[in-house]
């Protein structure tokens, strides 16, 4: 399907068969590790030549990697794109079934399994057209659509050419949107109002910026660093850029947002939550899969994040009751800009394998093109090229004065988070090409959002406001994941959503902005908070087990060999890895068990003392009571003789 892709991994404001049992229908039982390498390079090379956006940020050089260019074009919208698909991925899924997954290589297995899951994500996700929204401020393809021109490289003169015949293809792609939204509405599909007001904000300040919009600004400074272009052509490429925008691009923008104002109210079909949509259940059930990178359910998600919530909160009391005078609100100050915090976690990276030499730079966004639900985002390194390497901030959500919470972005997006952790894999020599574009993001944000925890542990801050600052990143995301499915999946209203989060142990927040964040985003914090949690769970488990054989960058070497995969994958790796070194792999846990330090007195042991001994506890309340009682007595009688006995005299 030739639909826009924006190469980014962000972090938000907050089933594979088993070998051993997997029985694939084989058609050709010749096919050896040789082909199956082949069929899915075969794979990668008809992605890449049927998108030309999704070849220009795959691939540096694409005559290199053996690629024919596609047409210059953004793609389309329609519902044919949709059915095509489903058609073409069902297509290409009974072709990886043609193969003996058996007679496969451990290396080529993860390779079918990942493969597998996307081809089977793309069916189940697209066969519900209507539930795309093209103009969703968080999750649409206009914030996509922006990202391509605002981080478009310029490697080669004919890129500069290609970009403003993209430039130019605006308009007609922005009107194929805005004719299938249309369709969707007619049906009752259509964002909340609230979605809508935040879409039509970004717009009208996009077009506002006139001739400091950043497709202008960016562009001109990209055309400048360019080299081999003379004054003239400079200023020749400047002026066609900027004539596109102001009179195509503007202009294109102005209409979808009359065209979009005009279809206000148009979500008629349910309420509030793509739990009331016809098939909302159904979409979400399959929406779960994709974004949790496993093959589970809306009711284990909520069960499993209901559990790491109620943990992590009476860990954070255990913290706060062990706190002393530690000042838990500490800021960083020994860093002010985001370079001198990469070049400070890229120095604090003990404990995982080393990866390759490689640049990086950071910088903040323009507010007019910055994604109102994303604290930043990086830019995935082409596949041939993992040297030069891209962080944006938005700097709308994350002042310039809040430097813990820059602190963790960094790590999320940097190092080891996912500038360190693709490139890390991109640069293993016998990787399938098509790993790079497979899709597998509770994995990838979960691993970005478990090492933020380590490196705070790292940070400069004391060890107290450490561990709260993690902790209320910890808490935030995995309440806004379950919140998530117990709107989406399982129908939560506000009020039933309160009750539960009361269940937690937390009480006294305001549900109405998380209850409308979900459900103006359905899916979208999944792979924050549920990929957090089964990253940190699965570490408490290994842990447990090895107790003081656990070897830190070792473990991290099981994570991050064979590439982002299914979780289901990654425990029964972990599995054998603990098995090899003579334990096993418990099922019971609770999290961060293992980070508590020694002799750290526990909320729960106390409430747990109590509960034991409740029965002597209380008569013994019951004696000292009574005892408060006497002394109160005699003291009054003794106030009582004192003021009358005077009288009497």
């Amino acid at each position: 399907m030739n639909r826009l892709i924006s190469r980014i991994s962000a972090v938000l404001m907050s089933v594979l068969v088993l070998a051993n049992v997997f029985q694939p229908v084989t058609v050709n039982a010749d096919s050896d590790q040789k082909d199956f390498d082949e069929f899915l390079k075969d794979k990668w090379v008809e992605m890449m030549e049927r998108d030309y956006t999704g070849m220009h940020f795959s691939v540096k050089d694409y005559r290199s990697m053996g690629l024919e260019k596609p047409e210059v074009s953004l793609g389309h919208i329609n519902y044919q794109e949709f059915e095509d698909s489903v058609t073409e991925s069902k297509e290409a899924l009974e072709e990886l079934h043609a193969y003996d997954f058996n007679a496969l290589n451990e290396r080529q297995q993860y390779d079918y399994r990942v493969y597998e899951a996307n081809l089977e994500n793309t069916i189940a996700l697209d066969s519900y057209p209507d539930y795309s929204e093209m103009f969703n401020p968080h999750t649409g393809n206009q914030s996509n659509l922006t990202t391509v021109f605002t981080e478009f490289v310029f490697y080669e003169r004919e890129d500069i050419d290609d970009y403003l015949t993209l430039l130019a293809d605006y308009p007609r792609y922005m009107d194929e949107m805005l004719e299938f939204t249309k369709q969707q509405a007619a049906k009752g599909y259509f964002m909340t109002d609230r979605a809508l007001d935040v879409e039509l904000e970004q717009l009208r300040d996009f077009v506002a910026k006139g001739e400091e919009c950043p497709f202008i600004v960016i562009f001109n400074g990209r055309v400048d660093e360019f080299e081999g272009l003379e004054d003239d052509e400079r200023q020749a490429y400047k002026d066609r850029n900027r004539e596109i925008v102001l009179n195509q691009v503007f202009p294109s923008t102005d209409k979808a947002a009359e065209e979009l104002e005009k279809l206000r109210g148009s979500r008629s079909i349910g309420d509030q939550s793509l739990f009331s949509y016809p098939d909302g259940k159904a979409y979400y059930e399959a929406l779960t899969r994709k974004k949790a990178s496993e093959n589970v359910s809306p009711q284990e998600v909520f069960d499993y994040l209901t559990k790491a919530v109620t943990d992590c909160y009476n860990y954070t009391l255990d913290v706060a009751l062990n706190a002393g005078k530690a000042d838990a609100q500490e800021v960083i100050s020994t860093m002010k800009t985001p370079t001198e915090m990469l070049d400070y976690l890229r120095e604090h990276l003990e404990g995982f394998p080393k990866g390759p030499e490689l640049n990086y730079t950071a910088s903040y966004l323009d507010p007019s093109v910055a994604n109102p639900s994303v604290m930043a985002y990086y830019m995935t390194t082409p596949i041939d090229d993992v040297t030069e390497n891209v962080i944006r901030v938005n700097g709308t959500n994350i002042k310039e004065e809040d430097m813990n919470t820059l602190y963790y972005t960094l790590a999320h997006e940097g190092f080891p988070g996912h500038l360190y952790q693709f490139t890390w894999y991109y640069n293993q020599p016998d990787m399938n090409p098509i790993r790079h574009d497979l899709d597998m993001i509770g994995y990838t944000e979960g691993w970005a959002q478990y090492v933020e925890k380590i490196m705070l542990n790292r940070s400069p801050l004391n060890p107290t406001a450490q561990e709260m600052t993690a902790m209320n990143v910890f808490l935030g995301y995995c309440l806004q994941a379950a919140a998530d499915v117990a709107v989406n999946g399982l129908g939560y209203d506000e009020k039933t959503l309160g009750v539960w989060v009361e269940s937690t142990g937390l009480g006294g927040i305001d549900m109405k902005p998380i209850y409308e964040a979900v459900a103006d985003a359905p899916g979208q914090i999944i792979p924050y908070g549920y990929g957090l949690a089964r990253f940190w769970e699965l570490r408490e488990r290994t842990q447990s087990a090895l107790g003081e054989n656990f070897d830190m960058e070792d473990y991290h070497l099981q994570l991050l060999t064979n590439g982002p995969r299914s979780f289901d994958t990654v425990e029964e790796d972990l599995k054998r890895y603990v098995e090899g070194k003579g334990a096993e792999l418990p099922e019971e846990y609770t999290f961060f068990e293992s980070e508590r330090s020694e002799g750290m007195t526990s909320m729960s042991g106390i409430l747990g003392f109590i509960e034991k001994h409740q029965a002597a506890i209380g008569i013994g309340i019951l004696v000292v009571g009574l005892l408060i009682l006497v002394l109160v007595f005699l003291l009054l009688r003794a106030i009582f003789r004192a003021l009358f006995g005077r009288r009497k005299k």
